[in-house]
Order: C-alpha cells, then structure tokens, then sequence
C-alpha cells in the first residue's frame, strides 16, 4: 500500500496539478511543523512516526522551499501586509519541542539557505535532565524483552503484542496516544508502573535523538537569528490545566525564555496541538501575539492569528509527498467533495429518478 501510495504521489506531481492547485492557493500562508532533523542512522522504534527526519530529506525540502516561496517569519506573516500581487506564496518554517539536533543540524541548512524559522521550546525539558516523556517511553519499549505487555496496570484491559518490530511501533503508537491523555505527575507514575510490567528500568535516558537543548544553547539559536517561541513549561496539554496552572504555564514560559535569550518572545505552539477557546483567551491575556495548532491546512488571509494552522513534516514524506502536502491539493480535493455533496441533493431535486428503471450499465465497458 506505501509504495503504491507513493507512486500516486509521484504521477500527481509529474501531471502538473500541484502546482496548478499551488497557483490557485497563492494567497494563502503555508507554515510547516518539524521537530527534529537527524543525520545519523535512527532505531526504528525510537523513530517510529518518522518525527526526526533525515537531514538529506530536510534539505531537499528546504531547497524545494526556499525556489518556491517567500520564506518569512511569523511575525513578518502578519507585519507583510496582503499577499495579493506577490510573485510567490509566502512560508514560515517552525519546529517543535526544542531538540538538540534542530542547532546541531537543522540550523545549518537554514544558515546556509538563508532560510528564517522559528523554534518553540518547552522551558521544563531544558532545564531537567530527564527527557521527554515519549522519548522515554520509546527507550523502554526497545529495551524490553517480553513478548507482550498489558496496556493498563493490574493487567485489566488490552494487551499489545511486542515480538516484530511492527507490533513494538503498533504499541507505542497506542501507549504514546494513552498517556498524552494524562497530566504530568499520572503520566510519570503510568510510565513507572509501565517500565515494571515491561521488564525494564524507568529512567531518565530519552535515547540518541531525545537529546534537548540547554538554556545557553536556546541563547545561542536565537543570537544565530533563530527565532525562539513558548511550547509552555512542561508540554502538558493545556486544555486539561486548572486556570491557574494554564496561566503559570503561559507566563512562566515566555519570562523564562525572553530571560535566556534577551529577546520578546510574541509565538506559542500549543502542547500537543490542543486548545480551547479558554485558552485561545489565556493566551491573549498572557501577551502572546499570536499561536500555532497542529490543524493540517494552509492559511487563508483572515485566518485567527491564534489559530494558525500548519502541515506536519515527517520522516516518511518523500519528496512528491511533501510537495502535495504543501500544494494545498489536498484540501482543495476535499473542497470538491464537498461542494458535489452540497450540490448532489439539488441536482436530485432538478433532475429526479426516471419512473422506470434504466437498464444496468457496464461499467467494464468504459
């Protein structure tokens, strides 16, 4: 199925309609989402959703980027005034959650293109030694050798294979879904109560590509031009915080960071992509200018500035699937559906079922 997937991919792209549909989408914004860019050759397990991607990949996009759009940053996007008459839609690149190889190797490549971006930083991971909890977790699974572990402790409820490798990604995937659900001290006690019934240790060690960056490497992206946005303290969902706590989070953040780097930090991308309308509002109120979701769509010109949308970048894009993604194709596509499903129950009303039945036809003729 992947391969004929990515076969479709490629015939779109030689026939031409994404970049057609990317005309058309001309006026409205496309911000990507990354989070982390690696050069090395990465565990399966541990890269199993594809979140780091390849440095080769990444700069092959960046390239494919930096010919296509004007790359600009959030700021410039609402500062640029509208995009009509402008040669080349405009771009922002961000990146999630403050990884060491976002200066260690994406940096680099944007240096080298000229390529502005934005990386969002949970203040909490750069502090600790202790990674993030799906890192973690990802650490633990490949440590394990038993065959099979149940989901929820007591041994209540489901229980997820682990002898492949495609059973150990099926797992995570669920876990990783499972325990985002939680707040901060039951995710910790689910993680230790986890790592028991898997045989292995509970520690802190977030792997190879869970390596974080520090305050004073934060200071020195955003000194190389990088600019630095809030991901909150702990990268908790902020849907599920107390008032107080949602705004502890937002405050705290933002002082923290302007306090490393000597710099406003106006951005926020919401933990998790989750946000309310309550938070839409504490985040107003906390100063920020404005926030990223995880919503999969381009922007059009009136887009909430606190509900920018962005297409996800993963490891498992190639390069015809990354140009579709960004093309707009997609929700153009939907668009189409829509408006024939909008227009079916007027063409039945305009042009009503025959009294008598036609006789069948043979589709294997066409």
């Amino acid at each position: 199925m992947r391969i004929l997937r990515q076969f479709v991919y490629a015939m779109l792209v030689i026939s031409g309609l994404p970049w057609l549909v990317a005309r058309l989408n001309g006026q409205r914004s496309l911000i990507l989402a990354y989070h982390g860019v690696h050069d090395g050759v990465a565990d399966p397990r541990l890269n199993f959703d594809g979140m780091h991607v390849r440095a080769r990949r990444f700069a092959r996009q960046m390239r494919y980027v930096a010919r296509r759009y004007e790359v600009t940053t959030l700021d410039g996007l609402l500062d640029g005034g509208p995009s009509a008459g402008r040669s080349r839609p405009r771009a922002v690149i961000t990146l999630d959650d403050g990884y060491r190889n976002v200066q260690r190797v994406a940096q680099p490549i944007l240096r080298a293109l000229g390529l502005p971006a934005t990386v969002f930083v949970p203040t909490d991971f750069a502090l600790r030694a202790r990674g993030f909890w799906w890192d973690r977790l990802r650490v633990m699974v490949a440590a394990a050798e038993r065959p099979h572990v149940a989901a929820a402790a007591g041994g209540a409820g489901r229980t997820l294979p682990l002898r492949t490798l495609g059973e150990q990604k099926a797992a995570l995937a669920q876990l990783s879904d499972d325990l985002r659900r939680l707040t901060s001290p039951r995710r910790e006690t689910a993680l230790r109560s986890l790592a028991t019934r898997l045989g292995v240790r509970a520690s802190a060690d977030a792997g190879p590509l869970g390596e974080r960056l520090s305050a004073a490497e934060v200071r020195a992206l955003a000194e190389a031009g990088i600019t630095i946005g809030s991901h909150g303290v702990s990268h908790d969902a902020l849907v599920l915080l107390t008032p107080e706590a949602l705004a502890h989070e937002l405050s705290e953040s933002k002082r923290r960071l302007e306090e490393w780097t000597g710099r406003p930090v106006a951005w926020l991308a919401y933990p998790h992509g989750q946000f309310s309308a309550a938070v839409v509002e504490a985040t107003r109120r906390a100063g920020y200018r404005g926030a990223v979701t995880t919503i999969e769509a381009l922007n059009d010109a009136g887009q909430d500035r606190y509900t920018l949308r962005r297409i996800g970048v993963h490891d498992n894009m190639t390069l015809p699937h990354f140009v579709i993604a960004v093309s707009g194709l997609h929700d153009f596509i939907v668009g189409l559906v829509a408006a024939a499903r909008r227009l079916a129950p007027r063409a039945r009303r305009l042009w009503p079922r025959p009294a008598l039945p036609l006789p069948p036809t043979d589709v294997r003729a066409h």
